[in-house]
């Protein structure tokens, strides 16, 4: 897998894949920069792989409604993303590196991670054509752009998964019986 910073295409996008489960890859001109796939045990926890690694992403309603980002096998969390009332959010790293997590709406929807001055780092917008269930899998669901003074960040392939799974968690427990579900195993 290609690092995004080594790569000369600016053009990615998030894609369904063939494989089994709700999985998706993110697309360049030359090849997948990353994965996600949500694990058949819980419906909320995905695994992502980047150049950069492995890692599990999981939601939790207890104490209060959070996202943790761990790398794969460990228990410690290296990220947790605490969501406001209105789909807005905070990441915020081990270290304290924090990025806002605002949602646009429009003629263009879709979410940004912010930098320290308010500009958008890695930003999705979601394409109205690969909104519905009987889109092919080619059909890009999310297109991406990372802001070339951030390219050079460690892993921005992270920062938009994680705003990828962000989005679909969002779609996946507006569902009442992913809800139900959801509840149930907590």
């Amino acid at each position: 897998m290609p690092a995004l910073i080594n790569l000369a295409s600016t053009s990615l996008a998030w894609k369904k894949t063939g494989a089994a489960g709700p999985t998706f890859s993110l697309e360049t001109k030359e090849g997948t920069a990353a994965t996600l796939a949500f694990l058949p045990e819980d419906l909320t926890l995905a695994r992502v792989e980047t150049s950069g690694g492995s890692w599990t992403l999981k939601h939790s309603r207890f104490p209060a409604s959070s996202v943790t980002l761990r790398q794969a096998g460990s228990k410690t969390d290296l990220a947790m993303f605490h969501p406001h009332l209105v789909g807005n959010g905070k990441l915020v790293f081990q270290g304290d590196e924090t990025f806002d997590w605002v949602r646009i709406e429009g003629i263009h929807p879709g979410a940004a991670f912010l930098d320290a001055d308010g500009l958008p780092l890695v930003q999705l917008t979601l394409n109205p054509d690969g909104t519905s269930r009987s889109a092919p899998e080619d059909t890009p669901l999310a297109l991406v752009d990372i802001s070339q003074p951030h390219r050079r960040l460690a892993d921005p392939a992270l920062l938009s998964a994680i705003g990828w799974y962000l989005l679909l968690l969002e779609t996946l427990l507006e569902d009442p019986g992913v809800a139900a579900e959801t509840s149930l195993r907590m």
